[in-house]
């Protein structure tokens, strides 16, 4: 569907997913783990890049869903297609890196992974070793660059979200959270996220009624019916509602991140959104400036738009 946007457009959108992930992660950093009442105590509301908290970020520095989105993109891009087990070898060589925030899942995950489980099993076995559902938002989180690569492709995108979504989290639940989010991000880019949320829940009714139900409480919940959390809905809800219900870049992620909780992670995803709706033309300048990792970003984004571009030829 956006492959009926003219080229500059198109990129401008596509750069505005992937930036605005990484915002989102950035600006939210500060604020994770902490409650909204705790926010307002020691920051008022978070609208700068502060630098900081648990993780001890700089301000402008991303964690854990900007490394691993470009894990994906910059596989994606080099391989110029889905090739699983390079994606896990890329996550792997982050890993090893011993980056600032892992969440227990992928923890698991790679520590299996690395120990020579197969890449295909080792959800599984990070599912039996911790022995509750693994339905976070883990892959949620950077799932955004299969939603570039594939925007003109709606089979492929859904069977890669899902698959990629596996990789980490056994739980299916999650990967069809990932479906119903690159959906969106695909209308998004197109301008029509509003008009096609409906048909995107009709879709994935036949899938998974928990997620479509999820995307029209988006629609009609009230502000204080929104909550962060590292549950796969309660992140994708949010996401949705921020977009939805402001009007410009800053005040969607703004929301996002004063709720607290998983403030970073729920940042990123809603900063993908918004970058899908308004573009880097539309991300604040200021919070652009310190982001690191920024033209590395914008490289793969531009990638993937010449990948996207030619298949649609």
């Amino acid at each position: 569907m956006p492959l009926r946007l003219a080229s500059p457009v198109l990129r401008d959108r596509f750069r505005g997913v992937l930036l605005g992930l990484a915002v989102g992660e950035a600006l939210g950093a500060p604020a994770d783990f902490l409650t909204a009442a705790q926010i307002q105590e020691r920051y008022g509301v978070i609208t700068e890049m502060l630098g900081g908290g648990c993780h001890d970020v700089a301000p402008g520095e991303a964690s854990d869903a900007t490394a691993m989105m470009l894990c994906l993109a910059e596989s994606l891009a080099d391989r110029r297609g889905f090739d699983p087990e390079d994606i896990m070898e890329r996550f792997l060589r982050w890993f090893d890196g011993t980056p600032r925030d892992v969440s227990l899942t992928v923890r698991t995950v790679m520590l299996s992974f690395r120990s020579g489980t197969h890449w295909d099993l080792a959800s599984r076995r990070a599912f039996e070793i911790l022995g509750s559902p693994t339905a976070g938002n883990g892959s949620l989180m950077r799932c955004a660059p299969l939603a570039l690569l594939y925007c003109g492709d709606a089979e492929e995108r859904h069977a890669t979200s899902q698959r990629e979504s596996t990789l980490t989290h056994f739980d299916r639940l999650a990967g069809w959270a990932c479906v119903a989010f690159n959906d969106l991000l695909d209308a998004a880019i197109a301008g029509e996220v509003r008009e096609e949320l409906p048909s995107i829940a009709h879709t994935i009714d036949e899938e998974d009624k928990r997620v479509s139900a999820t995307l029209r409480e988006a629609l009609e919940a009230e502000p204080e019916e929104v909550q962060s959390s590292a549950f796969v809905l309660d992140t994708l809800r949010t996401a949705v509602w921020a977009v939805l219900h402001t009007g410009t870049f800053e005040e969607a992620v703004c929301f996002s991140v004063n709720l607290g909780n998983d403030a970073d992670t729920v940042g990123a995803v809603t900063g993908a959104l918004a970058g899908a709706v308004y573009g880097e033309a539309g991300i604040p300048p200021r919070w652009l400036a310190p982001l690191q990792g920024r033209e590395r970003i914008a490289a793969v984004a531009e990638r993937l738009a010449d990948l996207a571009l030619a298949a649609g030829d």
